[in-house]
């Protein structure tokens, strides 16, 4: 290590398989050295992730651990707190959890960390392999113990991972795509509120029932609506709509029509608004089905104007009958003469008024 922070060793990706929970003791001043820096220093009893710190610093994208399982469930504080920090960062991209006795040496369950520097994704693929491996029985000569053992061949009985299985795996992090019984992405508030941990079978074995309504019912609702917005169609005048400030309304909307057609199902498209070179603002009712109840607000704030205005305009009139009835009486103004007048003010409505 110390080796590593004098000769700057740097390298585009990384695939490691360290010592297992090895003891080690943190340099002074650790938390300044540039692997450690905004990490929890990792504990004295165990340096598996002092080994995942130390690899991702030497790293420039990739850094590939293959290490015992206890690193992705352990409770002690300061791994934890490293695996939160890790996460936090985004920098994992994969947890790969493997059977036991794949090796002639131990039969712990291990484990596959994959890191990424630069993630595409906020969520961690869990894959869980603990289920999906081969026996294999491989000859392992004696070395240690005199003549008897050394002469001896062993066969020893170990799990596997067949390529192809590990080619699934690769297809569903490279797709970002969950798989049942498989693969499951997760975002990192679901592996907060686990405690950070991050044993794949957590994840995968929880059963996640999506409750909804039909899609047919979803999409009767839908197509509903949008016909509601379709049965009043404006065709506005482009530079009138743009001083109103009506240009920003979505005229272009995408067609969901695929999208539906994935469950079975048609969706209407919108047709409520469009805009013109030609003068003025034409309201189109397109609904057979009654009046739409916005134009019957409409119709309701019209009668009421119309109300107003027949108010005002008898107000006007009877101000006017007020005043032409002396200048009659008195012979100033004479009918015969002013024959027009009656033309002027509305023929018989206003003689009857009068």
């Amino acid at each position: 290590m110390d080796n590593h922070e004098r000769g700057k060793i740097r390298m585009h990706s990384l695939i490691t398989n360290p010592p297992y929970n090895l003891k080690w003791k943190p340099p002074a001043l650790a938390g300044f050295m540039p692997r450690y820096s905004g990490y929890t220093i990792p504990p004295e009893q165990n340096a598996n992730y002092a080994f995942i710190l130390s690899g991702l610093e030497m790293t420039d994208d990739k850094a590939v651990f293959l290490l015992p399982n206890s690193v992705l469930s352990s409770s002690v504080k300061a791994e934890q707190e490293i695996r939160q920090q890790l996460i936090r960062q985004n920098l994992l991209l994969a947890v790969i959890a493997l059977p036991p006795n794949m090796f002639e040496s131990t039969n712990i369950p291990t484990c596959i960390l994959v890191f990424d520097k630069h993630k595409e994704t906020r969520m961690t693929a869990m894959i869980d392999l603990t289920e999906r491996c081969e026996e294999e029985t491989r000859d392992q000569r004696g070395q240690y113990g005199g003549n008897s053992h050394t002469g001896r061949t062993y066969h020893k009985t170990v799990n596997v991972i067949p390529p192809d299985v590990m080619g699934d795996c690769i297809d569903l992090i490279e797709s970002k795509q969950d798989e049942q019984n498989l693969c499951r992405w997760v975002q990192p508030e679901e592996l907060e509120k686990n405690d950070w941990n991050c044993s794949p079978k957590r994840y995968i074995e929880l059963k996640v029932e999506t409750v909804h309504r039909p899609f047919a019912d979803i999409a009767g609702d839908y197509n509903r609506i949008i016909a509601q917005k379709n049965a009043i169609q404006i065709k506005m005048n482009r530079t009138a709509a743009r001083r109103l400030g009506y240009d920003c309304m979505n005229t272009d909307k995408t067609d969901l029509s695929e999208s539906f057609e994935i469950v079975g199902q048609k969706a209407s498209k919108e047709k409520n608004i469009s805009f013109t070179a030609e003068d003025g603002i034409t309201i189109k009712i397109s609904t057979k089905d009654g009046i739409h109840p916005l134009i019957l607000d409409f119709l309701n704030h019209w009668k009421q104007m119309i109300i107003f205005l027949n108010n005002e305009e008898n107000r006007y009139l009877a101000e006017f009958r007020d005043a032409l009835l002396p200048e009659l009486m008195s012979g100033n103004i004479k009918v015969e003469e002013h024959h027009r007048t009656k033309d002027s003010i509305g023929g018989k409505s206003c003689r009857k008024n009068l």
